[in-house]
């Protein structure tokens, strides 16, 4: 669709406009906060659970109930989205993380901390099914790898903030630990209103106002008017993929369930991996040998400063390598850290001076592969989808990851408990390794494809 001959998902990056880079970064900030989310209530825990005497269990519970909360509201949003437009949901989706972040620094035990977090969950899971689906169709096919990969980065700059917010709280209130978890979490709300007003100056994606004018509904923005101002004034076509009302069904089409069925399958296990390592990553920390809450904190930060750099060669490379193969050597090597590390736990490494290069070494090496291939992924396959449901294939398949992520979160504490550390590098290693297997067998490969290409190639119907 469009006024004449030139190809708007041909185009480079560098000939698109200003307004173009504002709506990827306020896309790009949903992970921040996703990040952000997940790595304040890991940091807020080492407090929660001497001050409360929490069990292992409901440590495991508050760390999943905002998961549970994604699984709720990300097929929600997602299922509105493909109906009534992207833009308003994208901001209504942080009105609950601003809300109930900000009521989480006044709770007072353990069950309102979890209805507060599973309310902030879908919110957050809003974004995870509106997000990605605004870069997929903002951006040009021939980069779309590129401009998904490098807003996922911002999971990474998210948790590098985290960490460090965490120990700025850590180190000023060290000598009141009940304020310092209540400013913790109730600092997500400042990052909520931020992205708000934003995202109050992005238009509608183009790729879905051009399905909807070729249903014959009137649109406030045209998909022209909305390359325009990417473009910076020039008119050009634009693939939004092929026509037709949301349906569920467009999931299953032809071959396509092939695709939902290894999208299901691969990202709840991929988040075992994922999340197992991000929320309690300061916890493993202290327990193998960093004494303080403050020292595992700056040291999460530290190697996560190290393992941006994954981001930035996935950004470069996924439309030059692909994302199969990306993903494959990824989860490859995500693997063979875990199980090094493994070894290395029980054959004493980690009881003398060796603890801290150690850990710093194995989880900068796992963080850097999660970052290099199959963390960029998790944004990246939004573009698998159909047009006219891409939102609510995103935010279903977010559904089923926040399966693999809560059960994560609640079995990682108990199972170090019940048989130490070693627990955790094999339920991280195992996880991932059949990641990389389940890539091999059935991941699509659909770097540089248009929306009607990928959906010809993953349906079998053209």
């Amino acid at each position: 669709m469009g006024i004449n001959g030139v190809s708007f998902d041909d185009m480079p990056l560098r000939k698109l406009g200003k307004y173009f880079w504002l709506a990827w970064f306020t896309a790009s900030m949903g992970q921040f906060v996703d990040a952000y989310d997940t790595l304040i209530i890991g940091a807020a825990l080492i407090y929660l659970g001497p001050l409360w005497h929490l069990t292992a269990s409901q440590t495991g519970l508050l760390a999943s109930s905002a998961f549970i909360g994604v699984a709720i509201g990300a097929p929600t949003f997602g299922a509105f989205a493909d109906r009534i437009g992207r833009r308003y949901l994208y901001i209504w989706d942080l009105i609950f993380l601003v809300i109930f972040g900000f009521l989480s620094a006044f709770v007072t035990n353990f069950v309102e901390l979890y209805i507060l977090r599973l309310l902030i969950g879908i919110g957050v899971g809003g974004d995870y099914a509106l997000s990605p689906t605004m870069v997929a169709e903002y951006a040009p096919a021939k980069r779309r790898g590129f401009a998904l990969a490098s807003m996922n980065s911002f999971w990474g700059i998210g948790s590098v903030i985290g960490f460090l917010s965490a120990f700025a709280f850590a180190v000023a209130y060290s000598g009141n630990p009940n304020l310092a978890w209540r400013v913790m979490l109730g600092s997500e709300a400042i990052w909520g209103l931020v992205i708000i007003v934003l995202r109050m100056g992005i238009l509608e994606s183009p790729r879905w106002a051009a399905i909807q004018e070729s249903l014959g509904r009137k649109m406030k923005e045209t998909h022209d008017d909305v390359v325009k101002k990417m473009t910076g004034g020039s008119s050009a076509t634009i693939d939004p993929g092929k026509s037709g009302k949301p349906s569920i069904r467009a999931l299953f089409e032809g071959n396509m369930w092939k695709t939902t069925l290894f999208i299901w399958v691969w990202w709840p296990v991929a988040d075992i991996a994922f999340y197992g390592a991000n929320l309690y990553t300061p916890y493993i920390t202290k327990g193998l040998g960093l004494t303080t809450p403050q020292l595992s904190l700056l040291a999460s930060a530290l190697y996560w400063v190290i393992a941006l750099f994954g981001y930035y060669t996935a950004a470069v490379a996924y439309d030059k390598w692909g994302r199969r193969l990306m993903v494959i050597v990824g989860s490859l090597m995500m693997g063979i850290d875990m199980i090094a590390g493994l070894a290395l736990y029980y054959m004493g490494f980690f009881r003398g001076s060796l603890a801290f290069p150690l850990i710093m070494f194995l989880f900068t090496v796992y963080y850097y592969f999660m970052n290099f291939g199959p963390g960029p992924y998790t944004v990246a396959l939004a573009e698998l989808w159909p047009t006219r449901v891409r939102a609510t294939g995103h935010g279903l398949a977010a559904t089923f990851s926040r399966l693999g992520a809560a059960a994560s979160t609640y079995v990682l504490p108990v199972l170090v408990k019940q048989i130490g550390y070693g627990g955790a590098f094999a339920l991280l290693g195992g996880a991932i390794l059949f990641v990389a297997l389940w890539s091999f067998l059935l991941m699509p490969e659909t770097k540089e494809l248009t929306p009607t290409q990928i959906e010809n190639k993953l349906t079998g119907v053209s």
